[in-house]
């Protein structure tokens, strides 16, 4: 943190605002409160709150009503998110040159399959048509493969013919058996979050294979004057800390959307290890730069490219996969 602030009240506004709230909050009598405070309330303030105004760079007095050291910090922070963001994007182009890659990095093997079907994506002379295709079919082969990196139990069932099956199931199910129906039913605590808008090109693929997912939506967009990522919107799926989440986008350049969109889950108390990054094509720069802010994080993609040009696109790359799938741009 680069300033921290100490938000002083008057004690006895400190001691009203106690009475109001117990009194017509908590139904609790004026003696009650009062000595509560004495006894307990205003002593742990003394010893472990009131020491710590000595650490402070700034103390502001009367709390929220002080409008003119609120709009003093509020320039002092303006000015250093300004600096810190202009040139956030070209310091990850050049931090993690030349370094192995992370071991959170989970690539789809090469195949002579994989291969032609990027061949096909890449080629500019590709129509859009079948641009469409292929990009949808990798998508479902990326999400096959995303999906083997969650957890899973061994689980035996009866087949047909009475025999055992030694199997699994998705560790995260709550299956739960009913001897008098004969049958069972599956919880899956799956979803997914598109980073908009190359990233809800591969919900398709998602929904294909996890029944009924719940998928949310991210928007983050670049600064036209700063070429820096922006968060403009999100929308995520109830209770989205209790799953495995699969965070999608097409490529990954700097890294910068990713980093921002990771931020946001875990902001929703999702456990780093939970989340799965997954992108159809990521520049080693931008795999460097989110293995290294959250190593925990798992990142699965179709193909991983050497470098990015000044505009921050991925070298071979594939152009602006966005602009490509739905027509837009002067692709």
């Amino acid at each position: 943190m680069d300033m921290r602030i100490f938000v002083d009240t008057d004690a006895d506004v400190r001691l009203a605002r106690r009475l109001k709230r117990d009194i017509a909050e908590r139904g609790r009598d004026l003696e009650g409160v009062l000595q509560q405070y004495r006894k307990f309330v205003k002593p742990a303030f003394d010893q472990y709150i009131a020491p710590t105004m000595r650490s402070a760079d700034i103390v502001i007095p009367r709390g929220g009503d002080n409008e003119v050291a609120i709009d003093l910090v509020i320039k002092h922070v303006r000015k250093k998110l300004d600096t810190k963001g202009k040139h956030f994007r070209s310091q990850l182009v050049s931090a993690y040159r030349g370094q192995k890659h992370p071991d959170s990095l989970c690539q789809i093997p090469s195949t002579p399959q994989i291969q032609c079907i990027q061949t096909i994506i890449r080629d500019k002379n590709t129509p859009r048509d079948e641009f469409i295709f292929y990009s949808k079919r990798l998508s479902r082969i990326l999400i096959e493969y995303a999906l083997t990196f969650l957890p899973y139990n061994p689980l035996v069932v009866s087949t047909s013919l009475a025999k055992p099956y030694e199997g699994m199931h998705f560790q995260g199910d709550v299956i739960n058996y009913c001897s008098s129906l004969s049958k069972h039913v599956d919880i899956f605590q799956i979803c997914g979050v598109s980073i908009l808008r190359a990233g809800e090109t591969i919900e398709p693929a998602l929904q294909s294979v996890c029944k009924d997912i719940k998928i949310g939506n991210i928007l983050i967009q670049s600064n036209p004057q700063t070429g820096e990522a922006e968060l403009h919107f999100k929308q995520l799926p109830p209770q989205i800390n209790r799953h495995h989440v699969i965070l999608m986008d097409a490529t990954i350049a700097t890294g910068a959307a990713a980093m921002m969109a990771i931020r946001v889950l875990l902001d929703h108390d999702v456990p780093a290890e939970n989340i799965l990054l997954v992108c159809l094509i990521a520049a080693e720069i931008g795999i460097h730069t989110v293995a290294y802010a959250f190593p925990k994080v798992k990142i699965v993609t179709a193909a991983v490219d050497p470098d990015i040009n000044e505009h921050y696109h991925i070298l071979p790359g594939i152009g602006n996969f966005g602009d490509r799938f739905f027509g837009t741009g002067s692709w």
